[in-house]
């Protein structure tokens, strides 16, 4: 296995430049960082993270927590989109990411996100949605370790999208249509702060067009999966035949609307508009696209990122709400006239 003089001797360098440039210490050329990363690449070398950790106090290893039991970061491509954010920033500093999910907890959640502090000697902390972050940091231990939210977190250092913003604009959209007849394609919002931001946005611009969103025919027991968009779709139109337009609270819950009506033998967006929202890559893909909300998942993870390193560098970065932005493609259109 290649050494650190190896790489030294490979690059020109001093043993102490190649040591100062893996542990990221600025002040060096570009040039110098290239010979060095140059080198470390053609040889092989893999720094001993344990020797690095001892000699700076840092370990380069940040913690990513979910919401979700395990499988969910692999099903939801929101997710993905945010950890591929996040990694690639890690990467580009030097820094690796470890994983943490509430599944293996017998006592809870947040316990075994304490744990994961306890056991790891992390330099920083990235978490999604609704991981607590105010209790898993309470412990005196690691009640000072720099951390980001992403999303509706309880933690002041926070990168989300603007749901209000989104959620307005998709309702905007489907009633400039000239649909009034809409059902609600949700899920329960106590367990999710942003889906109240979002059927708070739905709420407001239905009343300002003359409907009252709480008497919308609704299906509020989805979990966000294919599937549950099924359901819910069958479950509604079961219920009320004459709906023109489906407002999904996410993409895979209208792609499952999609395939659902379309198996009742309708039309999108002929005999019924769909919408979803987080534009995963799948709803530009499908046919019929998906009308949808972008709110942008990978910057979301970036941001998040940037934001976690600038505390690291004990800087006071500003939280972020990032603002979306609504992708009309082919699922939404104005309803029959014998509809309207």
């Amino acid at each position: 296995m290649p050494t650190l003089a190896e790489v030294a001797e490979k690059a020109g360098v001093s043993i102490a430049t190649v040591s100062k440039v893996l542990s990221n210490t600025p002040y060096f050329t570009e040039e110098t960082r290239r010979k060095v990363m140059s080198a470390v690449e053609e040889l092989g070398y893999l720094p001993n993270l344990a020797a690095r950790a001892l000699s700076s106090g840092k370990t380069h290893l940040i913690g990513v927590v979910f919401p979700y039991v395990y499988e969910g970061i692999f099903t939801d491509p929101l997710v993905q989109y945010i950890l591929e954010g996040v990694e690639a920033e890690c990467n580009e500093r030097g820094y690796n990411i470890l994983l943490s999910t509430p599944r293996l907890s017998p006592d809870g959640p947040d316990e075994n996100y304490r744990r994961l502090l306890r056991s790891s000697y992390l330099d920083g902390l990235v978490a999604l949605d609704n991981v607590p972050l105010s209790s898993v940091l309470s412990s005196d231990l690691r009640k000072n370790t720099p951390a980001v939210a992403i999303g509706y977190g309880d933690h002041p250092n926070y990168v989300r999208s603007d749901d209000l913003q989104g959620s307005t604009a998709l309702m905007e959209h489907v009633i400039s249509l000239g649909h009034r007849r809409i059902g609600i394609l949700t899920v329960d919002e106590s367990l999710h702060y942003s889906i109240q931001m979002r059927h708070v946005g739905l709420d407001q611009v239905a009343e300002e067009a003359g409907l009252n969103f709480a008497h919308l025919p609704k299906y509020d027991r989805g979990d966000f999966s294919i599937a549950s968009g099924m359901r819910a779709a069958a479950a509604l139109l079961e219920q009320n035949a004459d709906l023109t337009a489906l407002v999904c609270i996410n993409d895979r819950m209208a792609l499952g609307a999609i395939q659902q009506v379309q198996k009742m033998g309708l039309k999108v967006p002929d005999d019924i508009t769909i919408v979803g929202y987080d534009d995963i890559l799948s709803a530009q893909l499908f046919s019929p696209a998906l009308t949808t909300i972008d709110q942008r998942a990978p910057e979301l993870g970036h941001r998040a990122a940037q934001m976690l390193f600038a505390l690291l560098n004990n800087e006071n970065p500003d939280s972020v709400v990032i603002p979306t932005q609504l992708r009309v493609r082919e699922s939404s259109a104005p309803p029959k006239v014998s509809h309207q």
